[in-house]
This record gives structure tokens, C-alpha cells and sequence, in this order.
């Protein structure tokens, strides 16, 4: 009777225990800044297919991070290119010069929804595709913008200034096209784009002359966030010295940047180099610079806002390719713009942003460019994601 006690206590015991199955399932990254530069809000990437093999019952809804505190830190498993298979866990940390971090990935559910700090937006009524991070927000045209009272035939990119953290895309399309021309505490859309390239906008180049596109035609989203939010869009054919040009373009955009990562295909039915310029409109007072320092070049013009509907400030545009990739820099047409090329069918990237003396992070021209620096050297030179078990 004592014995059959005994061995029923126990059998509970043990069943309350978790088994190895039910333990929280868990490997450590070790995550290493090569550069002797501060990254802040640096998103580590790490391959989905790596998380799978080494985390038993993970998947993109059941899946953590932790800091070596033991922190929960949000992350997010993104699908880059939108087909419907996972690319990457991504989540984001600050680092020293040459500090390595650690990390905890858990095959456990976020114990909250983050936060997003990037969106992205089309606006049907314009035909309008806007996005953001928590710093600096950005905007389209679309062939229905043809249809409004505004008609415009440009793919030039708009800037929108922040003197927030908070997302603020909606919050402006819900209070009109003429409110959001306005800071009314939060920034505003002080940028005139017009038929330019805008800020990151490109064009064909022949016969030294820049030959625009038109509207983008396709949309869709592919990821909104809560750290990345992507987008692609489709721009038919348009002429080039007499040779047609169409572009696919796909736009991520991560939590605390100022600058968004664009990938764009060029196609031509006779296929070969295509030549092309991308840069910046100039603007009244502008002063444009130009960069071969790092591996990744830029190009940017600081000046005074529009003071049109109170714009106040000086702000900074700038475009970023591989300095290897620019056969010329041009101040033409009004613009800034690098002169470089692609071929038909593969993908080029390039990196555009914007900053603003009054969003509070760029006090100076100087702040700007050492801030271009920071970020070409961080794309040349990725963080160094170890797994360790």
C-alpha cells in the first residue's frame, strides 16, 4: 500500500515536469559590428531556412528574440520578394565600435503585438503609394493621379518631413491634400516634385539628355513591418532615343532610417545596356556634393525649404550607388544626378533619403554627410550574425 503510494506521487512528479519536447526551444546569435563607426537601429538579418533547421516547431507566427538581458525585442519574418516563402528573421540593436552582441531565438509566439515604425500606403483616390520609417516618409504617382484635378505625368519622388517619431502617412491622407502642405506640428509635405525625378526618381540616358518615365502602372505591398515594410511597382515602356525602357522597382524600407533600400529592373525588348541617370532635383539655394569616399558613393543637395505654406528648415536629399557602377557625376537639367548603367533584365540597388534640420537629427550639412558616410560604409559592411546553439 506504502509502495503504491509512493510510485503514484512520483508518477505525478514526473508528469508535471516538462519533457525535452515541451522545453522552450532556443539558439543564441552572436552579432558582431565590424566597423569602428556606432550603428543604431541596425537590422540583423538571419536566413529563415537557418532558424528552421536549428529550432524545432518555429515558424513565422511562433518566433522571439531576446537580448541578452532577456528582453523580448521585436522582430519580424519578412518575405523580400513577396512569393510567398519566407526569406529572413529580422529584428534590430544598437552597437558600439567592434561590439559583438548576443541574442535569443525562442519557437515561442511574441508575448504582445510590436509596434509598427514603418508603413506604406496606396491611396486609391490619387493613385498615390507612401511610405515610411519613425524618421522620414516618402510618396509616388501613379497613371490614376492623371485622372484628378492635380494631373501629373512624373515619376519623381516626393519627400515628406517629420518632426515625429510617430507614423503619420494616414494620419495626413485622412486630413486632405492641402492640410499636409502644412506643419501643424509633425512636418510636412514642403517638397515640390513636379515633371522632375524628384528625389531618387531615375531616367534613360542618350545623347546626354535624360529621358523620363511615366507614372508607375502596378502596384502591390508585399510587408508592413513592423521593422520593414515593402513595396514593388511596375512602370510600362517608355522611350529613350527612339529604344523602349520599363522598370520593375521594388522599395523596403526600414525602422530607423533615414534612407530606403530601391532594387529596380530595367528591361528592353532588344535587351544589352541600358544606360541611366538617377539623382535629385535642385532646388532655389541648393548646393550640391558628391562622394567617392566609400565603396558606396553618394550624391546629395542641402538647402533651405520651400518657404512656401511655412516651410522652414534646410533639408538634405541624396541617392547612393556603387561607386564602381557611376561613369559620370552630371549637374544638368537641373538636377544632380549620377550617370550609370544596367543591363536588361538585372537587378540594380540603390539607396535614397532625406533629412531635415527641424526633424532634430541633422543640425548641420556636415551632420548629413558624416550620416551618408556612416550609412554607405553600414551597407559595404554588413553586422556578422554567428548561430551558436
Amino acid at each position: 500500500m506504502r509502495l503504491s503510494r509512493l510510485l503514484a506521487a512520483l508518477a505525478v512528479t514526473l508528469a508535471a515536469r516538462p519533457t525535452p519536447a515541451q522545453a522552450p526551444a532556443h539558439v543564441t546569435l552572436r552579432v558582431e559590428n565590424p566597423l569602428a563607426i556606432t550603428r543604431r537601429d541596425e537590422t540583423v538579418s538571419v536566413p529563415w531556412t537557418e532558424v528552421m533547421s536549428r529550432l524545432a516547431g518555429v515558424t513565422p507566427t511562433t518566433v522571439r528574440v531576446r537580448d541578452a538581458e532577456g528582453r523580448e525585442i521585436p522582430s519580424q519574418v519578412v518575405d523580400n520578394e513577396g512569393v510567398g516563402t519566407p526569406d529572413a528573421l529580422i529584428f534590430q540593436g544598437d552597437f558600439r565600435e567592434k561590439e559583438a552582441r548576443r541574442f535569443t531565438v525562442e519557437a515561442a509566439a511574441p508575448s504582445t503585438p510590436y509596434e509598427p515604425k514603418v508603413a506604406v500606403r496606396h491611396d486609391d483616390p490619387r493613385d498615390d503609394m507612401a511610405w515610411e520609417s519613425d524618421r522620414v516618409a516618402f510618396r509616388i504617382y501613379g497613371e490614376g493621379l492623371k485622372k484628378t484635378p492635380n494631373a501629373m505625368s512624373s515619376n519623381g519622388i516626393d519627400v515628406w518631413n517629420k518632426r515625429t517619431r510617430s507614423l503619420i502617412v494616414e494620419k495626413w491622407y485622412t486630413t486632405g491634400h492641402d492640410n499636409y502642405h502644412i506643419d501643424r506640428g509633425e512636418g510636412a509635405d514642403f517638397y515640390d516634385v513636379g515633371e522632375t525625378l524628384g528625389n531618387g526618381g531615375v531616367a534613360g540616358w542618350a545623347r546626354d539628355t535624360i529621358w523620363r518615365g511615366d507614372n508607375f502602372k502596378h502596384w502591390r505591398i508585399i510587408a508592413t513591418g513592423p521593422i520593414r515594410a515593402v513595396f514593388e511597382l511596375k512602370y510600362d515602356p517608355w522611350n529613350v532615343n527612339g529604344k523602349q525602357m520599363a522598370e520593375v522597382k521594388r522599395v523596403s524600407i526600414d525602422a530607423g532610417s533615414n534612407v530606403y533600400k530601391a532594387t529596380s529592373v530595367f528591361t528592353s525588348p532588344s535587351g544589352g545596356e541600358l544606360p541611366y541617370v538617377i539623382g535629385t532635383v535642385k532646388r532655389k539655394g541648393m548646393v550640391g556634393v558628391f562622394s567617392n569616399n566609400n565603396a558606396w558613393a553618394w550624391l546629395t543637395g542641402w538647402g533651405i525649404v520651400d518657404p512656401k505654406n511655412g516651410g522652414h528648415g534646410e533639408m538634405g536629399t541624396a541617392v547612393l550607388l556603387p561607386r564602381g557602377a557611376v561613369s559620370d557625376w552630371k549637374e544638368a537639367f537641373n538636377h544632380y544626378f549620377a550617370v550609370t548603367k544596367a543591363t536588361s533584365g538585372k537587378p540594380v540597388v540603390h539607396y535614397i533619403g532625406a533629412g531635415w534640420t527641424d526633424s532634430g537629427d541633422f543640425p548641420t550639412p556636415q551632420s548629413w554627410w558624416t550620416y551618408l558616410d556612416a550609412v554607405a560604409q553600414r551597407i559595404d559592411q554588413p553586422v556578422r550574425v554567428t548561430i551558436q546553439r
